[in-house]
């Protein structure tokens, strides 16, 4: 939503540029150059080269047109600008995007970087001493020829589609959750909108510094998102926990869970299935009604209720073990009673249930705070796996014994 906020705001203001005060025109110029200076600082900082490349090609193409075809001179140089760098921009920003994420300090990467750009800077070089009219003529032909509404190239406009789709259709493969791979989408279009409005004053440098905002932005959410939330499960993780724990109140419930036999089961079938019960488990947690589910560590999960008593959420804890039972996960091992030709057991595919285990506690006179009655609800956990596992307990304090009558003292029987 953010980025099709800050999107709409680019596109609108771009458009109302005309009626700007020229001291507004006249910082907007520069606005571009101090944002990537800040996104490249922080790019690097965060050791992200993908968000840095982009940076940096947008940087240039802002330089580039400011240096040698100024948007409100009409010029050789600028007719020979245009369909170039409006062909090679959404080309670079695709090539950054598409190529995996290695680091500011992968030596091979940042010289096939180095490389790149220094090919194109030849390439620029020899384009603006000799001008070739003729051979940017056959990647300068328009869309629609004679339109005032929309200027880009069909090599270029060609090339924003491509770029665009296929980033697009990257996101549905991606394993982690990366803002910035969907921010570069939202840049792909600001910049055609941008090189396609090139010839109004200001519109370049706006959208562009929009775009190095979105991704800032993009770069801070990422950061967060990495801190916060556990990769294997996508539940919020052991930090978001404890920062949950500020805004709880008087009036809440804290629930651990454990699967059982999780040790076991990752000796017997191995890491990559205990991983896939892992996220199943979560997957299940993560449907709680009335409550938050995160990953404290291992195969402990954690459900906060905020606002809630015991009475009110026994019910869904209780929904949650059953349906966690009732959750099958196929495993393949070897079936020594089915041999191939070679002989050689082939694999077989068996079902494997899971089940957890709960503790459950609110605050009481002992308990007042949320690390304690944590730690409460992890003796309730202990409680459940004593008695047999597969069951909900409710941390209660031990009662305490019944007073003796108060009577007079027997007599002391000496020998």
């Amino acid at each position: 939503m953010w980025l099709i906020a800050l999107s709409i705001i680019a596109v609108w203001q771009a458009i109302e540029i005309h009626s700007w005060p020229k001291s507004w025109l006249t910082l907007v110029e520069y606005a571009p150059y101090a944002i990537m200076v800040i996104g490249g600082f922080i790019s690097l900082w965060l050791n992200r080269i993908q968000p840095f490349l982009v940076l940096f090609s947008i940087f240039l193409v802002n330089l580039l047109f400011f240096y040698f075809a100024p948007s409100e001179q009409v010029s050789i140089a600028q007719s020979v600008l245009f369909p170039v760098v409006s062909l090679l921009l959404p080309l670079n920003i695709f090539l950054w995007s598409l190529l995996p994420e290695k680091g500011v300090h992968h030596r091979q990467y940042n010289g096939f970087v180095a490389a790149a750009f220094l090919l194109q800077a030849l390439f620029f070089y020899w384009l603006m001493t000799e001008l070739p009219l003729a051979w940017v003529a056959s990647i300068a032909q328009p869309v629609f020829p004679g339109s005032k509404l929309y200027h880009l190239t069909f090599a270029s406009t060609l090339a924003f589609l491509i770029a665009g789709f296929v980033l697009s259709m990257k996101l549905n493969s991606l394993r982690q959750l990366r803002i910035f791979n969907h921010s570069v989408v939202f840049i792909l279009l600001l910049m055609a909108f941008a090189l396609n409005q090139y010839h109004q004053l200001g519109v370049m440098a706006w959208v562009s510094s929009i775009a190095g905002l979105i991704i800032i932005l993009s770069l801070v959410f990422d950061a967060h998102h990495i801190a916060y939330t556990d990769e294997l499960t996508g539940l919020k993780g052991r930090r978001a926990l404890n920062e949950s724990f500020m805004s709880l109140g008087k009036r809440y419930a804290i629930a651990m869970v454990d699967i059982d036999h999780f040790k076991q089961f990752n000796d017997t079938y191995g890491h990559d299935v205990g991983d896939q019960v892992l996220k199943m488990v979560a997957a299940t947690l993560d449907t709680v009604s009335g409550g938050k589910a995160y990953r404290f560590g291992g195969e402990e999960f954690t459900l906060i209720f905020k606002n809630k008593s015991i009475d009110s959420i026994i019910h869904e804890l209780e929904r949650l073990r059953v349906d966690i039972a009732k959750e099958v996960v196929y495993v393949q091992v070897e079936d020594a009673t089915n041999t191939a030709k070679r002989g050689k057991a082939k694999p077989a595919v068996k079902e494997v249930s899971v089940t957890i285990s709960l503790g459950l506690a609110v605050p009481d006179k002992k308990h007042t705070t949320p690390e304690q009655v944590l730690k409460f609800a992890d003796e309730g956990l202990y409680k459940a796996k004593r008695a047999g596992r597969n069951k909900l307990v409710v941390a209660k304090d031990a009662e305490k014994p019944a007073r003796k009558p108060r009577g007079k003292k027997p007599p002391i029987v000496k020998d």
